[in-house]
């Protein structure tokens, strides 16, 4: 795509294992077809940054632009029918049948050890399939797991203590340099590539936001994180 993007809009939240995306171009630059790959990066100080990876899920003209509505892997768990039928089974073996059913590649994944007695359904999405999962984990006592595509397209598959998390690298917000407002439970910053569950610090207080929404546009520019303490 030649055209310089108009606006950028990304939210991320640790209780849904899909983010919403859209990247929107002047109309007049005609940009971006449903199907196609796209990667997204932020450049700062001289670094690069990526903050999505995925394709274009729509594209639609709304006036003076052209938005196009982005998805990651998630969308190929949605568009994936499976029907498990499984007897004492490894739950990581299902996850990885799953997985390979729906053609996802790169993976970060902390599995329980435990054995399914059984594990069966009619046809239904794989990303329904692994919710289903989850909840089959939990009643063996493994909570907290969770799933998603982190902003390379990896599917990650864990908890928060171990792979179920964004990685990065480690950032410092601060009042009076990086931070523009924050108050009890939320904290307004400048772009970064920062996503739910990646461990950051706040005026020195290590906290994890449980939700972001950036947007990045030529005439209004920001990141706001929820945030909670991380003891």
């Amino acid at each position: 795509m030649t055209r310089r993007p108009v606006s950028f809009e990304l939210i991320t939240d640790q209780g849904f294992p899909s983010v919403m995306a859209r990247l929107s171009y002047p109309v007049s630059a005609a940009a971006g077809s449903k199907g196609d790959k796209i990667a997204v990066s932020l450049s700062s100080g001289g670094a690069k940054s990526i903050l999505f990876t995925g394709e274009v899920f729509d594209a639609k003209e709304r006036g003076a632009l052209r938005e196009l509505a982005l998805t990651d892997g998630y969308k190929k768990l949605w568009d994936t029918a499976v029907t498990p039928a499984y007897r004492k089974e490894m739950a990581a073996m299902i996850l990885q049948d799953t997985l390979d059913a729906a053609g996802v590649g790169s993976r970060a994944i902390t599995c329980p050890s435990v054995e399914l007695a059984r594990f069966s359904s009619a046809s239904l999405p794989a990303s329904s399939c692994l919710s289903l999962l989850v909840k089959a984990l939990e009643e063996h006592g493994h909570s907290g797991l969770r799933f998603f595509f982190d902003a390379k397209n990896v599917f990650r598959f864990g908890t928060l203590d171990d792979t179920g998390i964004n990685e990065g690298a480690a950032v410092a917000l601060e009042s009076g340099k990086n931070i523009v407002r924050k108050g009890p439970g939320w904290v307004e910053v400048l772009p970064m590539a920062i996503r739910h569950s990646q461990v950051v610090t706040v005026d020195g207080v290590r906290v994890m936001p449980v939700r972001t929404a950036l947007m990045v546009s030529h005439q209004w520019s920001r990141l706001t994180l929820w945030i909670k303490e991380v003891i």
